[in-house]
């Protein structure tokens, strides 16, 4: 299967690892002109491990791939739609690991929504430090049609990520996954991100009661979305946050700690936007917001 890889932080450096390990991928890592100069003189390694991947400029013109995955970070999402257009076909399928529950939509508004599979990745510990990607968990890709149905296109995907040893589920409730998945990431990344918390200090009793009360506000706009998160649902977030390694970071820490630019708009923003259009108040999620958005202020000055 020719895959196409656009976004070589942590979690695209350890899916990339090992589907490149598998000898029916052929995977091409697209970048744009300063990225490709800078891997092309240095050595990416994944626990430790060089990695010999095959870089692809973003002006490349290059055939069709049978698989997209989208990598990147919420605020680099256009970029990276523009990058992959030459690897886009007819028959291409659009997989995006971005967190959230709108990135699908803003892709398939330029390559069409019959391109889209709806996606997320679950558990996986990955940090990055420069080009040194370590993980202790790879997590799954959890991913399917938005209606749960088992296309031809979702079990030859299966079958590949079973050859390469990506660990995988496909469930027949995909969107309300992707749903709660973004509850995870609102009520995990946000408040690690503004108290410097790690794993182990969210998997305490004042952690879980942080989370939970935000979780009251993300429940309300889905049951507005027709989709319905239940306490199992939060119960089972606990069961894998359990599984984590305690001093690892959330994405967003990772951000905060590197003075990036966060996905704040991705999680709190929308989740203003929904309130507001759908009468629910957010308090939390305004807070958090602006909180956030001080922070990066604050690192970016």
């Amino acid at each position: 299967m020719k895959i196409t890889l656009i976004g070589l932080g942590a979690i695209g450096a350890s899916y990339a690892t090992l589907l490149n390990a598998c000898s029916e991928v052929e995977l091409s890592i697209v970048l744009d002109e300063n990225r490709l100069e800078r891997y092309k003189s240095s050595e990416l390694k994944v626990n430790d491990v060089v990695q010999q991947f095959n870089y692809c400029s973003e002006m490349a013109q290059v055939s069709p791939a049978d698989l997209v995955i989208v990598a990147v970070k919420y605020n680099d999402l256009p970029d990276a739609i523009d990058a992959v257009k030459h690897h886009v076909g007819n028959q291409t399928v659009i997989m995006s690991l971005l967190n959230g529950i709108d990135s699908e939509e803003i892709i398939g508004s330029v390559f069409g929504m019959d391109k889209m599979i709806y996606s997320m990745c679950l558990g996986i510990d990955a940090q990055r430090s420069g080009l040194n990607v370590t993980y202790g968990s790879v997590g799954k890709i959890v991913f399917g049609e938005k209606s749960g149905e088992m296309t031809q296109r979702i079990e030859a995907i299966a079958e590949i990520f079973t050859k390469a040893a990506l660990p995988f589920e496909c469930p027949k409730d995909m969107y309300k996954k992707l749903w709660w998945k973004f509850m995870i990431n609102v009520c995990s990344n946000q408040p690690t991100a503004i108290l410097g918390a790690n794993y182990y200090f969210l998997n305490t009793s004042d952690g879980h009661e942080i989370m939970r009360l935000i979780m009251g506000e993300v429940r309300q706009i889905a049951i507005k979305k027709g989709v319905e998160i239940t306490d199992s649902d939060f119960n089972a977030w606990l069961e894998i946050l359990n599984t984590m390694v305690p001093e690892s970071k959330t994405s967003m820490l990772q951000d905060i700690d590197a003075r990036r630019l966060t996905e704040v708009d991705m999680f709190a923003g929308v989740i203003r936007q929904l309130g507001k259009a759908h009468g629910v108040p957010t308090p939390y999620n305004n807070l958090m917001y602006h909180m956030i958005k001080v922070k990066e202020q604050i690192h970016l000055k």
